[in-house]
């Protein structure tokens, strides 16, 4: 079976793994690229954060795109998928907790229901300030491109004062939730940082842990809820 194994840490980064080294637990985000199936599959373990379950969203999709290859997502909280039950076994079956006592009972594998569908993540690049240019001018131009009321919000968040020791990780704007990504996503004023779409959102309901909102309001409306984690 040919397998390409990608584990997501807590802080939501990729690293690559061999296939004999992959464990998968409640507490395992991964993503397992099988080319003889052609398929994506997102293994999400019970226990995982919120970070790891929008950064896996999100690399993905990148890897759809790349790969052309359908995506599955296999939750251990709603069961594990039919399909995907020979490469758990092949990787080892799903295993106890590092931390916790292994119990003599097997662990119970349901079956799930297929679920399919997948996007394509949209991108929103701002583009940096000149020093030649007034403040208000370059903002117009770097949002010249921009849906009106995303333009709106980008342009409110490089006019303010940024929170101290703080980077803004995402920000939701009507119902979308948006990444930034980008060189300086501590003082946004300068423009180096672009927003991308997480399009595939997990469901449920998620604390955002260590997170503070700052919440953008404009003629009596909510533009949008920027989230701001101390560094």
């Amino acid at each position: 079976m040919l397998l390409d194994c990608y584990i997501m840490t807590d802080d939501g980064e990729e690293l690559k793994v061999e296939s004999g080294d992959m464990k998968t637990n409640s507490k395992t985000c991964a993503i397992i690229v099988s080319h003889t199936h052609h398929c994506i599959y997102v293994f999400k373990g019970a226990k995982i954060s919120i970070v790891q379950k929008f950064a896996v969203a999100r690399r993905a999709s990148a890897m759809r795109l790349q790969q052309g290859y359908r995506i599955k997502h296999i939750e251990q909280e709603e069961g594990i998928d039919e399909e995907f039950l020979p490469i758990l076994d092949f990787l080892g079956g799903l295993q106890a907790d590092a931390t916790e006592t292994p119990k003599e009972a097997p662990v119970k594998i349901e079956p799930k229901k297929e679920d399919n569908t997948t996007k394509t993540p949209t991108k929103i690049t701002t583009k940096p300030k000149t020093a030649t240019k007034s403040t208000s001018k370059a903002k117009s131009e770097e949002t010249s491109d921009l849906p009106p009321k995303l333009a709106k919000v980008i342009k409110t968040m490089m006019g303010l004062d940024p929170p101290e020791i703080s980077s803004c990780d995402y920000v939701i704007i009507e119902n979308k939730l948006y990444l930034l990504v980008g060189e300086d996503k501590s003082d946004l004023r300068k423009g180096k940082f672009s927003l991308e779409e997480i399009v595939t959102l997990p469901e449920g309901v998620f604390p955002a842990e260590n997170y503070y909102p700052r919440i953008l309001i404009s003629n009596q409306k909510v533009l949008g809820i920027e989230l701001w984690v101390r560094r």
